[in-house]
C-alpha cells in the first residue's frame, strides 16, 4: 500500500519557469488574438501540426495563426504532465483538450491531443516556444 510520501514522489515536480510560459502560451491561444500567440515564438519558432505541413519562420507562422483564428473561435486547455531543462533548452509533455467553433457555420470540432512543446531560453531569461509538436489521440 503506497502512503502519502510515495505517492508524493510518484508525481514529477514541474519546472516552474516553463509551467509559466505554458500557461501564458495556453492564454495566448485562448485570447484567438495572432499579435498575442505570435508574441511566445522564438523567432527561430516550427510547428509540427497533425496532418498538415511543417509551419517554419515567423512570417509563416503568423499567416498559420491568422488562418486559424479567421476560421476558428478556439478554446484549448493544455494540461502539462512533465517538463525538464536542458542548458538553454525546456521540454515540455502535456495533454490537451480544445473546442474549435466555426466562424462560418457554428459547426464545433473537439480536439482530444498530446504534445511536446519545446521552448528556447532567451538572454532576457524568458521561455520562448521553439518547436509546437502534437498529434490527435484518434
Amino acid at each position: 500500500m503506497a502512503t502519502k510520501k510515495a505517492a508524493a514522489k510518484s508525481k514529477p515536480k514541474l519546472d516552474p519557469g516553463l509551467l509559466r510560459a505554458h500557461k501564458a502560451y495556453e492564454a495566448a491561444i485562448n485570447s484567438n488574438n495572432t499579435d498575442r500567440v505570435m508574441a511566445m515564438y522564438d523567432k527561430g519558432a516550427e510547428i509540427l501540426q497533425p496532418g498538415g505541413p511543417l509551419v517554419t519562420g515567423t512570417g509563416n507562422i503568423r499567416k498559420w495563426v491568422n488562418d486559424y483564428f479567421t476560421e476558428y473561435k478556439t478554446h484549448w486547455k493544455k494540461v502539462p504532465l512533465k517538463n525538464f531543462v536542458m542548458g538553454e533548452y525546456g521540454f515540455d509533455e502535456g495533454i490537451d483538450t480544445a473546442v474549435d467553433i466555426s466562424r462560418k457555420d457554428g459547426k464545433v470540432t473537439r480536439w482530444d491531443c498530446k504534445g511536446i512543446l519545446v521552448y528556447k531560453r532567451q538572454k532576457n531569461g524568458q521561455w520562448l516556444i521553439f518547436r509546437d509538436i502534437w498529434n490527435s489521440n484518434k
